[in-house]
């Protein structure tokens, strides 16, 4: 090397001191001592220079003689590197990251090691707080979904209670009551129905949790799926003079739970045929063998969606428009995410406003 060379080396390693920059030689002894290293270790390089580089580990470190291991590691290897805690000089441990570089002259003989450590000790404590939040989150996920499965449990019984009796009232009172008595009647059952069809959200939602317990997958004829759900939602069809046309792929046979491929086509469907173009929606249903998934498309021609809107599609409670203008609970297309994800599938959605939106999911594909 230059002697320039050799003074700028020297100049940058003078001048680092976020990293302990330093030589040992063949037997792991320090032989030099940058400002960095003083800095994280709190040695001076006179306290240190000529003493064994194990001073730095912890005593759990040296009783299992790790220190020589590295070096092994470093001459087999070229290098060593690894994240562990090391001691300063007041007895304090920091996390750090080393590497060990084995140095060898033009003839290949080893002459000592390069080492460099940095602190690394706000990054893993940011980490564990990132570890800690995240498992609190986690935890508190799982409580409201327990929490929602459990309310909605139990609500379903009053709720069938109160419609049936509001059922009963309208045949057995009716003739008898004025037109605002029966309107009452009919804003009861109304709101019954809205009741009861979020409480069947919430338990389909809390059931798509990914914690939640649930039986083997299973072969599910994707088809066979859509021909059921088509025939559920007949009434809304025929309602809006839509156009279904199936168009899957011969043997779309899926890995998974009937239960969930029938949640997520019926959300996908219904809300196809909900927001499908004025004044015929036309919906294609169609699929696509990628790799070991079947790839299934949902399409309409309806409004589409604004992208600003798209990122938030799938989260829960989240509406493009009021329940005024399109009821709803707003948990369609988050359980659809659910129960996809559960099964190791991915969801997503493309939109062009004014044209249509073009949904799809991926969910294994069974053997043949």
């Amino acid at each position: 090397m230059a002697e320039a060379d050799a003074q700028q080396l020297a100049l940058l390693v003078a001048s680092v001191r976020d990293y302990a920059i330093f030589l040992l030689d063949t037997e792991g002894h320090v032989l030099t001592w940058n400002p960095g290293a003083e800095n994280i270790k709190g040695y001076t390089a006179a306290e240190v220079i000529g003493r064994h580089f194990s001073l730095f580990y912890t005593d759990e470190d040296r009783a299992r003689d790790h220190p020589a291991h590295e070096l092994e590691v470093a001459v087999r290897e070229g290098r060593f590197e690894e994240e562990g805690w090391r001691v300063r000089k007041d007895g304090g441990r920091f996390w750090a990251s080393v590497v060990i570089t084995a140095l060898r002259d033009p003839s290949g003989t080893l002459v000592g090691f390069g080492k460099v450590t940095r602190d690394l000790s706000e990054r893993r404590e940011a980490d564990e707080q990132l570890h800690a939040a995240n498992a609190r989150l986690s935890a508190s996920n799982q409580e409201l979904d327990r929490f929602a499965s459990v309310a909605a449990h139990d609500l379903r019984e009053p709720l069938h209670t109160i419609n049936g009796f509001v059922e009963l009232l309208q045949v057995d009172l009716e003739g008898v009551l004025d037109e605002r008595q029966t309107g009452y009647l009919e804003l009861m059952a109304d709101a019954t129905r809205r009741m009861s069809d979020l409480v069947e959200d919430l338990l389909e939602y809390a059931r798509g949790s990914s914690g939640a317990t649930r039986p083997e997958p299973v072969r599910v004829d994707v088809e066979t799926a859509v021909r059921a759900i088509r025939a559920e939602l007949a009434g809304a069809i025929e309602r809006r003079g839509a156009r279904l046309d199936v168009q899957l792929a011969e043997g779309t046979v899926v890995l998974a739970q009937e239960r969930d491929v029938n949640a997520v086509l019926r959300n996908l469907l219904s809300n196809a045929v909900k927001f499908g173009g004025d004044p015929a929606p036309h919906v294609t249903v169609r699929s696509e063998r990628i790799d070991g998934v079947w790839q299934i498309e949902v399409l309409d021609n309806g409004m589409g969606i604004d992208p600003a809107q798209r990122p938030r599609v799938f989260q829960a409670f989240h509406r493009l428009h009021t329940a005024a203008e399109y009821p709803g609970t707003g948990l369609g297309l988050a359980i659809a995410q659910r129960v996809v994800e559960r099964h190791g599938g991915t969801i997503g959605v493309d939109s062009t406003v004014g044209q249509g939106s073009r949904f799809w999911f991926t969910l294994p594909a069974a053997l043949t």
